[in-house]
């Protein structure tokens, strides 16, 4: 799974959540992560607050990941 890949996970659940947590939990540099979190900041896959370092997926991300796992889910259980 790429760190793209890992953050969005860890952010699925819409909760507003600290860099320092996601470093911990996915295991890499400081350096990484902030590269992967700027660059989805940039491209408004997620929110960041510069002052107190804490992201969450934006309202439209987490709404379409809603809805993908909802299909997934339905599609298995036929």
């Amino acid at each position: 799974m790429s760190v793209i890949d890992e953050i969005l996970w860890l952010l699925r659940n819409g909760k507003w959540h600290e860099l320092e947590e996601i470093r911990e939990k996915i295991a890499l540099s400081k350096f990484k992560v902030e590269i992967a979190v700027n660059f989805l900041s940039e491209y408004n896959f997620i929110q960041l607050k510069e002052k107190t370092r804490r992201v969450r997926l934006q309202p439209l991300i987490f709404e379409f990941i809603k809805k993908i796992q909802r299909i997934e889910k339905e599609e298995l259980s036929h």
